[in-house]
Order: C-alpha cells, then structure tokens, then sequence
C-alpha cells in the first residue's frame, strides 16, 4: 500500500493501494482508497473506499464505501455502503445502504436501505424513482412549451 502525507497534492495516481493521511488532494485514483483526517476532490477507486473524520468531492467505487465521521459528494458504489457520523448529498449503490448514528443522506438509491436509529434519509429509493418521474416529465412539458 502506497502511503501519501505530505501536505497537498493536485493529484494521487497509484496502480495499488493508497492511504492518504493529513493531507489535501485534488484527485486520487486507485485500486482501494483510504482517507484518514484527509480531503480529497474527486475520487476514483478500483476497489474499496474508506473514509475516516475525512472527506471528498463524488466518488466512484467499483467495491464497498465505508464513511465514519467524514462525507462526500454524489457517491456510486458497485457494492454495500456504511456511513456513520457523516453524510453524503445521494449514494447509488449496488449493495445495500446502511445509515448508521447520525448518518444523514440526501437521496439513496439501493435495492437494501437500512436506517438505524439516528440515521435520516431525506428520499429513499421508491421516492427518488417517483421523483426522477416527476421531473422527467417536467421538464418534457416545458420543452414541449418553449418549443412553440
């Protein structure tokens, strides 16, 4: 595992591992993602992401997203996400979805949603779906009316 904390960094590539620490990243891009009292903008891990009293911009995970005490932005996980003491503003995920204390999440879209007391989901899945149509629609109308 390639260890990084210096103090900033536009970008982290790494083939392997990564666990970053103390730091500010613009990008990181690797196999599994570790961030420890740390903040990142985009992030893209082949593997796993682990966030902890961290945070980053959106994420893309091809395994499993792990947040305590920290956040991110638009989170998609190819499989189970846990957040615990943190946020995210909505998480697509493959796996289930667990809430945990004091989680809170904007929207969540996962076949398996699990809110534990504490946790607070503004739209789970059926509702981000009624929602998504609500607004297609919408917006259909409106194209259709700016067309004329």
């Amino acid at each position: 595992m390639d260890e990084y904390s210096e103090r900033a960094a536009s970008s982290l590539e790494f083939d392997k591992d990564a666990s970053v620490e103390r730091s500010l990243i613009g990008l990181v891009r690797a196999r599994d993602v570790h961030l420890h009292q740390a903040a990142a903008g985009p992030v893209a891990a082949g593997g796993n992401l682990s966030i902890l009293q961290g945070g980053c911009g959106p994420v893309i995970a091809n395994g499993a997203v792990t947040i305590r005490q920290g956040g991110c932005g638009p989170l998609i996980a190819n499989g189970d996400v846990s957040i615990e003491q943190g946020g995210t503003q909505s998480v697509i995920a493959a796996g289930g979805a667990t809430l945990g204390d004091h989680a809170y999440v904007g929207l969540v879209l996962s076949p398996k949603v699990t809110v534990e007391d504490g946790g607070k989901v503004l739209m789970s899945t059926p509702q981000a779906l009624a929602f998504g149509v609500a607004a297609g629609l919408v917006f259909a109308l409106l194209s259709r009316l700016v067309r004329r």
